[in-house]
């Protein structure tokens, strides 16, 4: 008869355990989207129409309205500079990765399968371009990392299939607010579509 009744304990206090770990789990999503980038106005470099990858773990409260976010999204984009000018770069053709590491708050609308959000974040940006050095004897191709403080504005449009699983549309700007030594260009707009979802 212990036998049974521990066997019957231990069963229940998994059972409870596993739907505890069930409802934690299903507060955290993972958004993920691809898409296009544009910079807005850059008086030395022209930029053309970039790629953007947006990945996400976003925690969202039991039946709260507000909810937090961390960012990581990489930005691509091919450029031609102006010949003659000081730039970031003494590459005339190439191409600018930035990537954004952005954590903040958002706050979220639902009415039943349609969702809205708006957000803000703010946090770390590194951008990578190549930089030529040498004589005429050889030259080497360095990659010159920078950072500076980067912000994000973003919104949102979900269509939920699922109860944890919806398509999502994301515009977002990434102003560039303070090191304009870095870049003259005043930020990236950025339109993403792809999907979020629970792991469980």
């Amino acid at each position: 008869m212990r036998k049974y009744s521990l066997f019957i304990f231990l069963v229940f206090f998994t059972a409870r355990a596993f739907s505890q770990t069930e409802s934690v789990t299903s507060r955290f999503y993972f958004p993920g989207m691809v898409g296009v980038n544009l910079h807005l106005y850059d008086q030395h470099q022209h930029y053309k129409r970039g790629f953007v990858l947006n990945t996400a773990i976003e925690y969202r409260p039991d039946d709260k309205p507000l909810f937090f976010r961390f960012n990581y999204d990489a930005v691509s984009s091919n450029y031609k500079s102006d010949a003659g000018l000081y730039q970031q770069t003494n590459v005339q053709n190439g191409t600018l990765h930035v990537n954004y590491f952005i954590a903040g708050l958002g706050y979220r609308k639902k009415i039943k399968g349609i969702g809205w959000y708006i957000l803000a974040q703010t946090g770390l940006e590194q951008r990578n371009y190549d930089q030529v050095s040498g004589s005429a004897v050889g030259y080497v191709i360095n990659q010159v990392s920078k950072k500076q403080l980067a912000f994000k504005l973003a919104g949102g449009f979900e269509y939920y299939l699922a109860q944890h699983f919806a398509l999502v549309a994301e515009p977002a700007f990434y102003p560039n607010l303070i090191y304009k030594r870095y870049s003259s260009s005043n930020g990236n707009l950025t339109l993403s579509v792809g999907f979020t979802t629970t792991l469980f």
